[in-house]
């Protein structure tokens, strides 16, 4: 029987199967944006101290705290950013949400980053795996709404999948009332955050879907582009 869940908060995370992990605004859309675009890594750290020790290895050093790049860093958690600046490049990433939520998984057999960008690519690798996890990086905390649309569009692309849990049947039925996908996502209160703060443009490019074929998988070094 093939299952999958919707985890709509990060919390521990042990599976046999695929871990999907999915913020939308806007670490794993950079992950998956820097790396559609060229970049050799992309790793992902708890803290800013942490991140500025690796530009001494020959590192980017990408990320946000409230939003912003904090001080020191050569790029914000801009997937417009990442597809300029990363080709060719190593990119280490530290934001509030999603590259905390990396943390909360202890075991899988596969680790991926999921974005409208790549929906679709995510969705045909995730057939390859009896159980699909979809963990949902939130907003500080809190539940966020464009990281529920991804995991809805997704529930509704493994249809034959049985929803394992009742956030998971909630996010198949919300997926049918779905038309228009960058409307969806401003009405998020994060987007309308990042809005405020003048970065409207990321929010209209994390909507895009399936831009890119490309799907990161979580390794030792950090989310590469495996052969």
């Amino acid at each position: 029987m093939k299952r999958v869940f919707v985890e709509v908060l990060p919390r521990e995370i042990d599976t046999s199967g695929l871990v999907v992990l999915v913020d939308i605004l806007r670490a794993t859309s950079t992950i998956v944006a820097a790396l559609a675009s060229g970049a050799e890594v992309v790793k992902t750290v708890a803290t800013v101290e942490e991140a500025l020790s690796w530009r001494q290895r020959g590192y980017l050093v990408a990320g946000e705290r409230g939003g912003l790049p904090p001080e020191g860093f050569d790029l914000g958690n801009s997937p417009l950013e990442a597809q300029r600046l990363a080709k060719g490049r190593a990119l280490v990433l530290t934001t509030t949400n999603g590259t905390q939520a990396v943390g909360k998984i202890r075991s899988a057999s596969k680790v991926v980053a999921g974005a409208f960008l790549n929906l679709s690519a995510v969705v045909q690798m995730a057939r390859g795996f009896n159980e699909v996890v979809v963990l949902c990086a939130g907003t500080e905390g809190r539940f966020s709404r464009e990281d529920f649309l991804f995991a809805s569009l997704l529930v509704q692309e493994l249809s034959d999948y049985q929803a394992g849990d009742d956030a998971t049947l909630v996010a198949r039925e919300w997926a049918a009332g779905i038309s228009h996908l960058e409307e969806a996502l401003r009405r998020s209160h994060h987007a309308r955050r990042l809005v405020k703060l003048g970065l409207e443009a990321d929010v209209v490019f994390c909507a895009r879907r399936d831009l890119f074929s490309v799907v990161p998988v979580l390794t030792g070094e950090g989310f590469k582009i495996l052969p």
